[in-house]
């Protein structure tokens, strides 16, 4: 029998983690997180962790539980998230998979089993180091070369997969998109919806993240990032914690290479470009039911929506108007 699973997934600023807390909330279940930078302790406020309000509104996991130094895969993560999952209907309560990570949400709710895969840590490291030494997009053009079709589904700043991609041509021979299209698809063990928080008005998505910005800034986020590029100096290697949005735009600053003006305002644009990637990717998911938040208007509108789904798809049931599950 397949467990039940309700995921709330989508671009950044749409307001899916209030979203998710509200709905886990009036379900009685707990979040799971599926954000590849909400893992790591330390970093609260710059990878938008739940609020200490949302954590006490529903039990919140897989965030914050992990250090920065160390790295986790996709295949790490639906090990862990499986085994979370597990537990919460262990409980009796339903899972809410919150979080705006594409690759998470797919090779999770899609059932992927992943192969074991070539790795060599001294090849990483020299590899690292050729990322420092000459830049992302240098080691991006050199992927290209090997494997077109990794190079354009891989962005030239995440150093972690664009790495990642090179270890195993260069150790197997063969490019790594071949590999991944050969990952093994097993049938899913969850029964799922999907729900995708849009934003129909594409400039007020992108005013709600300029906003979302500078509510980090006045949260802490300067000190926060500034502590983080100390510790990222004084470490053998670049972790994959620093090409999160909204620290690796702040580190010229803090290197007086740019101007704090100049750094916030990447911080904008790149959370913008995310953005838009992320409406991408998940505008081609088969199956997934897009809530557009600027027409519904209210949290409350769209938790009452996506209640009257999961009702018509017999997640949860009403009785004498309430909800149960």
């Amino acid at each position: 029998m397949k467990l039940p699973l309700i995921a709330i997934a989508g671009p950044t600023a749409t307001g899916k983690s209030a979203l998710g807390a509200a709905l886990a909330h009036a379900l009685d279940g707990e979040v799971v997180s599926c954000d590849s930078m909400q893992i790591y302790r330390g970093l609260e406020t710059g990878t938008a962790q739940p609020t200490e309000e949302e954590r006490a509104l529903v039990p919140h996991h897989l965030v914050g539980f992990l250090d920065w130094d160390q790295d986790f895969s996709v295949s790490d993560y639906v090990k862990a998230a499986s085994r979370v999952i597990e537990g919460i209907h262990g409980r009796g309560k339903l899972p809410f998979l919150v979080g705006g990570t594409g690759l998470y949400v797919r090779s999770l709710l899609r059932g992927f089993a992943f192969q074991p895969e070539a790795r060599d840590e001294s090849l990483r490291e020299s590899l690292y180091k050729e990322a420092e030494a000459l830049g992302p997009e240098a080691l991006h053009a050199r992927l290209a070369a090997l494997d077109p079709q990794s190079a354009e589904d891989i962005h030239p700043h995440n150093v972690k997969r664009v790495l990642r991609a090179l270890e195993y041509c260069l150790l197997s021979g063969e490019p790594f998109s071949r590999q991944a299209e050969r990952s093994k698809q097993v049938e899913s063990p969850y029964r799922w919806v999907l729900f995708c928080p849009m934003l129909r008005d594409r400039q007020a998505l992108y005013q709600r993240i300029n906003r979302r910005v500078d509510q980090m800034l006045e949260a802490g986020l300067l000190a926060e990032a500034e502590a983080f590029y100390r510790c990222c100096r004084q470490a053998a290697k670049l972790p994959t914690a620093a090409q999160s949005i909204g620290y690796k735009e702040l580190f010229p600053y803090f290197a007086g290479e740019a101007s704090l003006e100049e750094a916030v305002e990447n911080v904008k644009r790149e959370s913008r470009r995310y953005a838009k990637r992320q409406i991408t990717w998940f505008s081609r998911e088969p199956g997934a039911r897009f809530l557009y938040m600027d027409e519904l208007g209210s949290l409350e509108a769209a938790l009452a929506e996506c209640i009257k789904v999961l009702g018509e798809e017999n997640f949860i049931r009403r009785e004498g108007g309430t909800v149960g599950i």
